[in-house]
């Protein structure tokens, strides 16, 4: 059964997820910047693997 600690890894990623889309939208959007960079896409990437592995060890899987 997962503990607390996992519960926490999995809130700090989906919070670094959080973060770094917010940045994205903040730094772009007054620069007018409408797309994602390829890296900034990428690592959303990572950030979301890693927060669906940890999702997936709690045992939250996606829905039908």
């Amino acid at each position: 059964m997962p503990g607390l600690s996992d519960v926490w890894q999995a809130h700090r990623a989906a919070d670094d997820l959080s973060n770094s889309l917010a940045s994205y939208y903040e730094e772009g959007a007054p620069n007018g910047q409408t797309q994602l960079t390829d890296a900034q896409q990428q690592f959303l990437v990572i950030q979301h693997d890693k927060l669906r592995q940890l999702l997936e060890a709690l045992g939250v899987t996606p829905g039908p």
